[in-house]
């Protein structure tokens, strides 16, 4: 009877073993699933089949993010792991993508991933980091990114980034670019040198780019200067500097930011379409009247604009000047929809912001008014 049992689990291994379809798919194939999970699961994967021993060693997608689950890389493994996992990669394969994010990374193993990726032509580099000030201890040379391959490029790593009036970065196929919580700091050869800033100009395929908590320091002008950018987002900048925007193709633009002393100069934005303007305003009665003044200005930079959202601080500050909006015409010529969102407080009535509601559609008579007392936070997908 054993005997018997013992044929029948044989029998049926072999069988297994002959329709095992899953290791038999090419290698493709296995990389595009194993592209759905995290790098190190990449690699224990080759204990399950003879067949992907060294799978992973040519995986393109390499992902080091940390998530809930306890076998996943964390702490202080994540380093040593690193490390160890590209030492050991093929080193002459592609890269597709690299994401990874951490807590406990050093800016000299963030270099060494970076130059990596820049050395084998990825696509794709997204990098996530949030640690202590020790770890942190540094600033970040922006020259490292140098790419002919590089696509999408997104870095949330709370170093500072040394910029300067001459431009370092040089990526010209990237179209997507998204920085969060980086410091750029102005790095001048002598005192009488320019505090202006042209970090884009070198990236003559860039569609998006998002800043979001960025703090731009001891700079005086930001220039962005894009002939293919579609996409811009200013969210939670610390500045105190003048934008200037070149764009002929830019159709979205989102200011989203607790500092109302927002300057803008912009040329060139033949194509704009959505314009996103949310802001918190001082509560001193003595700048009320220079605030107003910024934000008009800067609605005349946006003036070619068709859908506009301010928020009820906006809307807010406008009413104060009634006489203002009576004298002066909408610098917005085209909106066909103005949309006003709740804030950080909301009102009794909106009664006493009919002066208001006639200053937008005064040039725009068939214009659509939209009240959102509660909107989804904006979020941008990095």
């Amino acid at each position: 009877m054993v005997r018997r049992n013992s044929s029948k689990v044989r029998r049926m291994a072999r069988e297994l073993s002959d329709d095992d379809r899953i290791t038999r798919l090419p290698d493709a194939v296995i990389h595009h699933i194993f592209s759905f999970i995290d790098t190190r699961s990449v690699v224990q994967s080759s204990l399950l089949s003879q067949s992907w021993k060294n799978t992973w060693k040519s995986h393109p997608h390499l992902n080091f993010e940390i998530g809930p689950s306890p076998d996943q890389v964390s702490g202080s493994k994540f380093p040593n792991f690193t490390r160890r996992f590209l030492s050991k990669r093929d080193d002459v394969t592609e890269l597709s993508t690299i994401a990874f994010r951490s807590n406990s990374i050093t800016l000299r193993l963030l270099k060494k991933i970076i130059l990596y990726a820049m050395s084998h032509k990825t696509r794709k580099l997204k990098i996530e980091f949030s640690g202590d000030k020790l770890t942190r201890r540094g600033r970040f040379d922006s020259s490292l990114l140098r790419s002919r391959y590089l696509q999408h490029l997104s870095l949330n790593i709370d170093f500072g980034l040394k910029s300067s009036p001459s431009l370092t970065w040089d990526s010209p196929a990237l179209t997507t670019l998204t920085i969060k919580c980086v410091t750029f700091t102005l790095q001048l050869v002598n005192d009488d040198a320019s505090k202006s800033v042209d970090l884009f100009s070198r990236f003559p395929n860039l569609k998006t780019l998002a800043l979001d908590d960025c703090t731009l320091s001891d700079i005086d002008t930001f220039i962005t200067k894009s002939s293919e950018l579609e996409s811009l987002y200013l969210i939670g900048i610390y500045h105190s500097c003048e934008f200037v925007v070149s764009a002929p193709k830019l159709s979205l633009f989102t200011y989203n930011n607790g500092i109302a002393r927002f300057s803008l100069s912009a040329k060139d934005l033949n194509s704009l379409n959505t314009v996103n303007f949310q802001t918190i305003y001082s509560r001193s009665i003595e700048e009320h009247s220079m605030l107003l003044e910024l934000m008009i200005k800067t609605f005349q930079q946006l003036y070619k604009a068709k859908s506009l959202t301010i928020n009820l601080e906006a809307l807010k500050l406008l009413s104060m000047f009634p006489e203002l909006c009576e004298r002066r015409n909408c610098p917005f010529t085209s909106l066909q929809s103005l949309t006003v969102v709740s804030g950080h407080w909301l009102p009794h009535s909106l009664t006493g912001f009919s002066s208001v509601f006639d200053y937008f559609s005064r040039n725009s008579p068939a214009i659509k008014i939209h009240i959102d007392l509660n909107p989804t936070p904006l979020q941008f997908r990095y």
